[in-house]
């Protein structure tokens, strides 16, 4: 019913503790996707030992030797599901034994509403934890500013709000959001931002996984606060590039969706992609009449004194 999709790489220090967490989940209809990006320590013998173990219940794809990356990877791996659902699982984490199915009741709730020929997708909250597994922050949304409320298409062109390790989408989602684009900024972000332009996008206030960070997660959970803020405007080159980036993920999505996204969204997505073209005056007009924003005060005076 559900395929969980791994993409892992040289995650051989949580990966065990990972998969117990996925093999004692309450809901057991799930087959675990695995895909390797070319690991050279002992994630692949791993992947093997619990595979002989388990079954039918994971299954590990051939990578043929190609390096994607952990956007590609989850890609790939969307692209091979066939399953009505599938939900998004890094290597390192550890989900509490609810995860699944209290994911599926809340994916069930929206398809009762909109239909699952929508595309749908359920996120949640999450635990931060160092590399023991003490508690950092109880609430990745706090810990890093999101709200989850701020899920509409014009605030997702400028930040992320969710997590793709929470995510549950359902398969018209999978349909409409493959290929990824490789400018993409991360498959999680371009999958919220299908949701937000052609379905809905529902979410668990409950922490359901904990989060952990360490040196070498690829992107890992950024806390949030005045000081940041201080450091970001003494490197405005940085700064400025980043907001070129998403600029640019802006202008990818309108070139694959901006014929099939309504009028408004279709004019408000190729407005925020082409900011950079704007005089000063005009491009904070745009940021204002859009509301194209990040969560906090300090942020919206960050984007438009450095925008």
């Amino acid at each position: 019913m559900i395929d969980i999709l791994l993409a892992t790489y040289n995650g051989a220090a949580f990966l065990e503790e990972q998969i117990d967490s996925l093999l004692d989940q309450e809901f057991r209809e799930w087959r675990l996707l695995v895909r390797d990006d070319g690991s050279s320590d002992e994630t692949v013998e791993i992947l093997e030992r619990y595979a002989a173990r388990f079954g039918d219940k994971i299954a590990i794809l051939p990578n043929g030797g190609v390096r994607l990356g952990a956007a590609g990877s989850f890609a790939e791996l969307m692209r091979l599901s066939e399953a009505p659902y599938l939900m998004l699982c890094d290597q390192d984490d550890l989900w509490l034994p609810r995860k699944i199915g209290v994911t599926l009741e809340k994916m069930k709730e929206l398809e009762a509403v909109h239909g699952d020929d929508r595309p749908l997708l359920v996120h949640a909250d999450f635990t931060v934890v160092d590399e023991t597994l003490n508690v950092l922050a109880d609430s990745g949304w706090r810990y890093q500013k999101t709200d989850p409320e701020r899920a509409t298409l014009n605030r997702l062109l400028v930040q992320n709000v969710a997590t793709g390790c929470t995510f549950m989408i359902n398969r018209a989602l999978r349909n409409l959001a493959l290929p990824i684009p490789a400018g993409a900024m991360m498959h999680d972000w371009w999958l919220m931002l299908v949701a937000a332009g052609f379905g809905r996008i529902g979410y668990l206030a409950d922490s359901l996984l904990l989060y952990r960070q360490h040196g070498v997660n690829t992107v890992g959970a950024k806390g949030w606060s005045a000081l940041s803020f201080l450091r970001q405007v003494r490197s405005l080159g940085e700064v400025r590039e980043a907001f070129l980036k998403i600029q640019r993920q802006a202008d990818l999505f309108y070139r694959n969706y901006g014929e099939t996204l309504s009028p408004e969204d279709g004019r408000m997505v190729q407005a925020f992609s082409r900011l950079a073209e704007k005089g000063f005056f005009l491009k904070r007009y745009l940021l204002i009449r859009y509301g194209f924003f990040h969560a906090g005060v300090l942020r919206k005076f960050g984007m438009l004194l450095l925008g």
